[in-house]
């Protein structure tokens, strides 16, 4: 199902970007394909955004991952391939060394149903270590981004292709930091990045541009959330150096950045960039979608030099744990809020309030 979609054309940081809504979305985006139909550029082509799958053996997570992967398969048009968006298992940071290698495995395995190639992205879920509770050490010969980047055959942690006449980067969002017993994560590219990445969008000239990162450049969770506490640089949702990066982007004229690690849909827009970000494949760690989006994933459309995109969802039932005391907690607050919503809205459309004198 399409909850929403946007138009990205060409001179949009002079002019404004073309936005279609929907509220129900099918049948808009019905329209468009229709009308796109008739005058289809001969190098047009559709790929996912696939982010945030978080597998493990919990949860029912491997049925739920393969269930996605069933939704995307059926995709029409389909897609010529697939961006991961990072956090493809479930956490290397604080997980004993053998559950994280049967994250890879489960992920591996499911993944092999995927009928489309697809290219990976470093999510900070992925790292082997890298953290102050983590249970192995840099003595481990599989710390930090090695094991699971061997196990994908993965070769650069931050890399760019091109694409019938499209150029994507691919960056990594999880930095080496100095801690106290190894190697702490943050969330920044680096200096190093960001000069390669310079280079990189230089070389590709007036080519249309998309980047995808894991933890975002924009990012409204406090604002979401109501939480006055909850600051736009809270020092794990959105990247340190965002604003370094974005006058990267903006000088090189990128048109799209792709995003994940909030598991909420957002779609922002700043200095002529869109910065989308996609819903977690897991909804809420498989357990349900209390984080305010449900399971799902972005298409996007490129045509000529513009580029649409659609939020699609497939259903999916939460599994829980028995230990899942907090997720059953948060499961009973959404839908108390949804069936506040749905009583207060047939409140207000049977009666009318009187005026006040």
């Amino acid at each position: 199902m399409s909850v929403s979609r946007r138009e990205l054309l060409a001179g949009a940081c002079a002019l404004g970007a073309t936005e279609l809504l929907s509220g129900h979305g099918e049948i808009a985006s019905a329209a468009v394909e229709s009308s796109q139909a008739s005058s289809t550029p001969a190098n047009s082509f559709s790929f996912v955004h696939l982010t945030d799958q978080h597998v493990t053996h919990r949860r029912h997570a491997p049925e739920g991952y393969r269930t996605c992967i069933e939704s995307i398969n059926a995709l029409k048009p389909a897609p010529d391939f697939v961006l991961m968006g990072g956090d493809m298992v479930f956490d290397g940071g604080y997980t004993a060394k053998e559950d994280y290698e049967n994250q890879i495995r489960l992920f591996r395995e499911a993944t092999k149903q995927l009928k489309y190639p697809w290219r990976p992205c470093m999510g900070n879920h992925d790292v082997l270590g890298w953290n102050p509770r983590e249970k192995v050490g840099p003595s481990d010969p599989g710390y930090g981004k090695k094991m699971i980047m061997e196990a994908l055959d993965w070769k650069e942690p931050y890399y760019s292709f091109d694409h019938k006449g499209w150029h994507f980067t691919v960056l990594d969002s999880a930095y080496p930091a100095k801690g106290k017993n190894g190697i702490n994560q943050e969330p920044r590219l680096g200096a190093e990045q960001l000069e390669w990445l310079g280079y990189d969008l230089g070389a590709a000239g007036d080519r249309p541009k998309i980047a995808v990162i894991h933890v975002a450049v924009f990012c409204n969770v406090g604002q979401i959330s109501g939480d006055p506490k909850h600051l736009a640089m809270d020092g794990s949702m959105v990247i340190w150096d965002t604003m370094e990066l974005r006058k990267v982007l903006e000088r090189h004229n990128v048109k799209l950045v792709l995003q994940g690690h909030s598991h909420r849909v957002e779609d922002t827009f700043w200095n002529g960039i869109w910065y989308v970000t996609g819903a977690a494949a897991c909804g809420a760690w498989w357990a349900g979608s209390w984080t305010g989006s449900e399971p799902g994933y972005t298409v996007l459309r490129c045509e000529g030099d513009r580029v649409t995109w659609a939020h699609e969802t497939f259903r999916w039932e939460p599994h829980l744990d028995p230990q899942d005391t907090l997720e059953r907690k948060r499961i009973a607050e959404q839908q108390a809020e949804r069936a506040d919503q749905q009583r207060r809205r047939e409140l207000e459309r049977k009666s009318r309030r009187p005026l006040q004198s």
